[in-house]
């Protein structure tokens, strides 16, 4: 199992959960998006967990990244798959244990997990009823050749250094203006999440609660 921190659900009258699992970014850890738990729906259990591989203390990642001749970023492509099937392995594991409500989880990622919650999302929609993926794209090894079966708040800050604003917009932009499950915003902001985003997300998780 993953290291993990959680926050059971106050306000849930269910005997199973439903839940919110929040996946970091490279190089951060699961103590990060955790400074949200406090303000995520009360009948919801809100669980972090933290990747991995080390790269220093408390940095974490999924999967390595590199940089190309070009200075372009890269992944390994089998590298990113088993985090997508290591991050469904704990999820399936967490329901178990924390009484989780299988039918109503939720994946809430940054970064490089926003990168993830969309590729676990189309390619194990069973097992996710919606996404926040926030400051992150749809990798093309994604197959987005079918309907979402999932809900997804997806944003983007047009200043972001780290994932640049062109690469949401060729591959978020178009599933947005074809599915209405998927919501996508635009900030002025670098690669993290505003006030304004954050109230947003908070919003629409409101909104879209069961």
């Amino acid at each position: 199992m993953l290291e993990y921190r959680i926050q059971n659900a106050t306000s849930s009258d269910k005997e199973n959960t439903p839940a919110i699992i929040l996946i970091h970014g490279y190089g951060s850890n699961a103590d990060d998006l955790f400074s949200f738990a406090p303000y995520l729906p009360k009948n919801h259990t809100i669980i972090a967990i933290q990747a991995p591989l080390t790269l220093s203390p408390n940095s974490y990642a999924w999967y390595p990244l590199q940089m190309d001749p070009s200075g372009a970023i890269t992944s390994e492509l089998e590298a990113a798959w088993s985090a997508v099937q290591l991050i469904i392995d704990n999820i399936i594991e967490l329901v178990k244990i924390h009484k989780l409500d299988a039918a109503d989880i939720s994946l809430l990622g940054f970064s490089q997990g926003a990168i993830l919650s969309w590729a676990i999302a189309y390619h194990h929609s069973d097992n996710i009823r919606r996404i926040v993926a926030l400051s992150g794209m749809v990798h093309e090894s994604v197959n987005t050749s079918e309907a979402p079966k999932f809900l997804a708040y997806s944003s983007h800050g047009i200043n972001d250094q780290v994932i640049p604003i062109s690469q949401p917009r060729n591959t978020i932009v178009p599933l947005s203006k074809q599915y209405k499950q998927i919501s996508y915003h635009e900030y002025n902001d670098g690669h993290t999440v505003s006030q304004e985003n954050f109230n947003q997300f908070i919003a629409w998780l409101e909104k879209t609660n069961l």
